[in-house]
């Protein structure tokens, strides 16, 4: 596979929480071919099932989630400017001139910029912001055929930098879905121990629904969750938690989840093992795993994650080499583990 296409068409694809169908639309046609079946919960949670010949085999489920931040239209002004909300946690200091995209619900894409009055620069309020597209009417921007609750999305081209860092919007979490069409790629020819449930999950951005639907409908024995948390190393300092090009995270803390020791240290084990680079990982965020881990009679999860510059923007930025450390350890652990282990993880804490 070109994972650079792969990347491109899936970063620039717009999907906000609650209208991610063109990913997993995407999604399906490069996995489709890889797999046994596709299962969908009634959210829109995508997963590509690779049966194990056991009969009666664990679930494994591994996912990113689909959606990505961006905005709503809730209004639209007699003089054609376009009203929103925002939809996931968007810092508002980034927004006032950043170019977006619009779709409407046909699929059509109008590029525009988000303004102000000069009075309101200053107080960078979202209720005081507009999309303007050029138009200088209502009845123009109906014609066109915008309506209330339409999508919006901070544009940001896929541009390839010097050091193999690359810019695009939506990394977070385009990421955890480009890795599941590889990795299933990957392990196409190989038989597991165990029924592996890989895909991607929708509405994360705005309360991990998904997450809690898609566990719902597999039931996994164990989790692994993809995402693109932010980094933290503008400093330069060495000790920095979150830099990139250091490879995959370790990630022991987060807000949403106090992970499986046993996995954790399976993953670390795994990274050095396999001469894998890897760092160490926490903040005060979350996601999937969140859910995942906790739900029912509970799953041994992990996060696998990779970080990112300017998550939330149109312009985040990744390191090749992060990407390619993540996929070396996944593969590693999928290949590696069994029934007895998956099990063990599970009675960690007993």
């Amino acid at each position: 596979m070109d994972t650079l296409k792969i990347m491109k068409e899936l970063t620039q694809v717009i999907g906000i929480a609650g209208d991610e169908r063109h990913i997993s639309q995407l999604m399906r046609t490069y996995m489709e071919p890889l797999c046994d079946e596709i299962v969908y919960d009634h959210l829109g949670s995508f997963f590509a099932v690779k049966k194990s010949k056991k009969a009666n085999a664990q679930k494994v489920m591994v996912c990113g989630h689909m959606d990505e931040v961006g905005f709503m239209i809730n209004d639209i002004t007699k003089n054609g400017l376009l009203k929103f909300i925002l939809i996931g946690a968007i810092d508002s200091q980034v927004l006032l001139s950043s170019r977006v995209r619009v779709v409407t619900q046909e699929g059509k894409e109008y590029v525009g910029v988000i303004g102000c009055s000069l009075d309101d620069v200053t107080t960078c309020d979202v209720k005081k912001m507009y999309i303007d597209l050029g138009a200088t009417s209502k009845n123009e921007i109906e014609e066109m055929g915008i309506c209330v609750g339409d999508s919006a999305v901070m544009d940001g081209d896929f541009t390839i930098l010097n050091n193999n860092r690359i810019l695009s919007k939506a990394w977070d979490n385009r990421f955890g879905c480009v890795m599941a069409i590889e990795v299933l790629e990957a392990l196409k020819d190989v038989e597991l121990d165990y029924d592996l449930y890989i895909g991607a999950t929708v509405q994360e951005e705005v309360g991990m629904r998904g997450a809690t639907t898609a566990t719902g409908l597999i039931r996994p024995d164990m989790g692994i969750v993809m995402d693109c948390p932010s980094a933290n190393d503008y400093k330069g300092k060495d000790d920095e938690i979150g830099q990139l090009g250091k490879g995959v995270l370790i990630r022991y803390y987060d807000k949403g989840m106090m992970p499986n020791r046993a996995l954790l240290n399976y993953l670390v084990k795994t990274c050095q093992d396999n001469q894998i680079p890897h760092q160490y990982f926490y903040n005060m965020g979350q996601t999937d795993s969140a859910w995942i881990h906790k739900l029912f009679a509970g799953c041994p999860t992990l996060s696998m994650c990779i970080c990112a510059r300017g998550g939330h923007t149109g312009n985040s930025m990744i390191d090749i080499h992060d990407y390619k450390s993540a996929k070396k350890a996944i593969i590693n652990i999928l290949t590696s583990i069994d029934h007895s282990q998956i099990q063990a993880f599970k009675e960690e804490n007993r």
